[in-house]
């Protein structure tokens, strides 16, 4: 048997539920609503008290999320799809200013219908310092999961993708979750929610509590219904308008989707408003509209009303998660684990323990293994387990990181041996060659001494050479031309002296 435990965490309300799952059959074993004001991890540690969940996973929300939608090509491998979400979303810190360090980024993937060769990526981003509060607010219980409730609430809805869906969940905020084929295809945040009509009704009722009964109290009365003509509040008039904003919001985004929306659920905390399905039902008459109800719950086997059970919609989604529900790629949990590590270890190396207090410890620790643990730790002997841990696990980390060092060093010096060798042999080569070049250089030089000794020609006595013009010679052909005879057959001309040119023909007779 699997359980869970779904904490729904919001400014000033937190949701619970704790889930019990064997083989296919899922109940609620336990729900409630608290609300608190700056106590937050007192509140929880109530409610795990209350729910005796000291050991039971835990799965709860991020909070202040970001989102954001881009595309890819649907041609690429998935790792290559990676690399292309990991550019898009450094693209889209440096557009925004976000700081990527303080940041934890996950994404889903999606292929539309209407243009099969993009994947539509949805970004969703988390600030590392909200997690971390969350998770230290809950230190020394296992969470499970961290996830955006817009992701989880599809757990709610036993979908087969026949369906194109509207989640419209009315928390602090309003998120609306579509659906379109079975996938996640976008969500919107709204500012606008319960969030903003408790904090008018709280102005006058001065607490968070009795303005959440004036909701529960409150029916919004529509143009069909029988009501039409009854008196109204301020505090429905409070409602209706915030109300009638995220209506108007989910008709524009519905009319600008390829595909149309068959259904539209609501749920959250803005369903304890009665009548506020027919408000939605009236002013979206394309699509059917109904309160979000847990696919396993059986209603007629229920002892208390389902609209209570309705309430904590959002507690039972996140502990549906716990139970093995969750998309892996909108988990955030192994990132937090992460950085608490770290900060748990910087925490311990940071406390001056002395000898006697280790001493005292273990002395200590030793009572109690042989009592089977029947003596609770105290604070100080935790932060010295939760030391000991960490030291020993440093001490693990380290050890891999060194053997993987060692090995990268070995194959470096092979590598460094090879190329060695081969720059030896290349050396070889080289100085066989300079002495080659140094042997033929000796040769040259011999060469050069004797032209640079060679007796210079006496040029004293030499007859100076007659300059011809250079039109001279085509001259004296010309002139040959037109007093040689016919049949007389021109050998040579040859310049025998400075002023004698020897004339060789022959004629045929």
């Amino acid at each position: 048997m699997q359980s869970c435990l779904g904490i729904f965490i919001e400014e000033n309300i937190i949701k619970y539920a704790k889930l019990h799952k064997e083989k296919d059959t899922v109940k609620v074993e336990s729900y409630n609503i608290a609300f608190y004001e700056n106590n937050l991890e007192e509140t929880l540690r109530k409610i795990i008290s209350e729910t005796y969940s000291y050991k039971v996973p835990i799965s709860i929300n991020i909070s202040n999320e970001i989102y954001n939608t881009f595309e890819v090509s649907s041609l690429l491998n998935k790792q290559d799809t990676k690399k292309a979400v990991n550019i898009e979303y450094e693209m889209l810190c440096n557009e925004k200013g976000y700081n990527k360090a303080s940041l934890e980024h996950n994404y889903l993937i999606s292929t539309p219908k209407e243009n099969p060769e993009v994947q539509k990526v949805l970004s969703i981003i988390a600030n590392k310092n909200e997690i971390s509060k969350r998770t230290m607010a809950l230190d020394g219980n296992r969470i499970e999961t961290i996830t955006p409730i817009t992701t989880s609430i599809t757990n709610l809805v036993d979908n087969d993708g026949r369906e194109n869906i509207a989640i419209v969940n009315i928390e602090e905020k309003t998120q609306i979750t579509i659906m379109v084929d079975g996938q996640i295809y976008r969500i919107d945040v709204l500012e606008d929610g319960m969030g903003r009509i408790l904090e008018n009704i709280n102005k006058r009722e001065n607490s968070y509590a009795k303005s959440y009964e004036a909701c529960k109290n409150m029916t919004i009365y529509t143009k069909n219904s029988s009501e039409l003509y009854a008196e109204t509040n301020d505090y429905v008039d409070m409602a209706t308008s915030v109300l009638i904003k995220i209506i108007t919001h989910l008709r524009q985004t519905i009319s600008d989707m390829f595909s149309s929306i068959d259904k539209i659920y609501v749920t959250g905390l803005g369903t304890c408003i009665n009548n506020i399905d027919l408000l939605f039902q009236e002013y979206i008459p394309s699509a059917k509209c109904e309160i979000l109800k847990p696919y396993f719950l059986n209603t007629s086997s229920l002892q208390l009303p389902i609209k209570e059970y309705i309430e904590v919609n959002s507690a039972i989604a996140l502990a549906l998660d716990g139970l093995g529900m969750v998309d892996k790629e909108v988990n955030f949990a192994k990132s937090a684990k992460s950085a608490n590590g770290k900060a748990k270890l910087s925490s311990v190396m940071n406390q001056e323990i002395s000898i006697d207090t280790i001493r005292e410890f273990f002395v200590t620790l030793g009572d109690k293994i042989r009592n089977d643990f029947t003596v609770p730790f105290s604070s100080s002997e935790k932060l010295l387990a939760r030391g000991a841990v960490a030291c020993i696990m440093v001490a693990i980390v380290f050890s891999a990181f060194s053997l993987v060092i060692s090995r990268q060093l070995d194959a470096k010096t092979q590598e460094v041996e090879v190329a060695i060798a081969k720059t030896n042999t290349e050396l070889n080569k080289l100085n066989t060659d300079i002495k080659t070049i140094s042997s033929r250089s000796t040769t040259y030089e011999e060469l050069t001494e004797e032209i640079t000794n060679a007796p210079e020609e006496d040029v004293t006595n030499q007859t100076p050479q007659r300059v011809i013009g250079k039109d001279s010679i085509p001259n004296l052909l010309n002139r040959i031309m037109y007093v040689i005879p016919k049949k007389v057959k021109l050998n040579s001309i040859k310049n025998t002296t400075a002023n004698q040119i020897e004339i060789n023909a022959e004629a045929e007779k």
